[in-house]
């Protein structure tokens, strides 16, 4: 028969990572959205608009209507980085992708993933354009969560890292057009990553647990 000991010394041994891990963000007021409006500048002509708004569960809708990107060098990875864009419009000025809680671009599960790594937990841009909806479980709306976007930015890249296109999020009030589209959209994500929300709320609840105990 194996001792609680081992078991728990097997568990703390396996959660390592998970301890570090971004917690799932329920805090998102849904009074105000924020925006990424993308406009052509230099070699680009990348437009569009990459939208955060409050999914019902309180996490993130996130938006992402982008078009004019190049027909080579994809595709296209995006994230939130950790300062908006300078005025001279240099997207190097950015810096790295929020990352509040120290994850990494090599992690296997969302949660383990930078908290502003977009495309790492939802996928690069396929092709010349996107038009794509997700729930974001580990960024927030509330600006007193370390996983707030609110005044970051949005930074698209080619396939080699370099940075094309970049854009502040900036609030913006939610309309009652803006509500009624956000409840479907939300509703439609949600249900469609229903199942991977569950497994990472179980690996949570056993993490945190053996957290606590070690």
């Amino acid at each position: 028969m194996v001792s609680t000991q081992k078991v728990l010394g097997a568990l703390a041994l396996s959660s390592v990572a998970i301890c570090g891990e971004a917690p799932i963000s329920t805090d998102s007021p849904d009074d105000f959205k924020y925006v990424a409006t993308f406009e052509p500048a230099g070699n680009y002509d990348v437009t569009g608009t990459v939208s955060f708004s409050a999914a019902q569960n309180g996490s993130v809708l996130v938006s992402v209507d982008l078009s004019g990107l190049p027909s080579t060098g994809g595709p296209f990875p995006y994230h939130v980085h950790e300062h908006p864009v300078p005025t001279d419009g240099n997207c190097t000025g950015t810096l790295a992708h929020l990352n509040p809680f120290g994850g990494s671009v090599n992690a296997t599960d969302a949660a383990g993933k930078e908290v502003g790594d977009l495309a790492g937990k939802h996928g690069n841009i396929e092709g010349q354009s996107a038009d794509l909806s997700y729930v974001d479980d580990y960024l927030s709306l509330n600006p007193d969560n370390k996983a707030y976007i609110g005044g970051l930015s949005v930074v698209v890249h080619l396939l080699d890292n370099t940075r094309i296109a970049c854009a502040n999020i900036t609030r913006e009030p939610v309309t009652s057009a803006d509500a009624n589209v956000t409840n479907t959209t939300s509703v439609e994500a949600q249900n469609a990553a229903g199942s991977n929300m569950v497994a990472v709320g179980l690996t949570g609840m056993v993490a945190a647990a053996v957290c606590l105990l070690v």
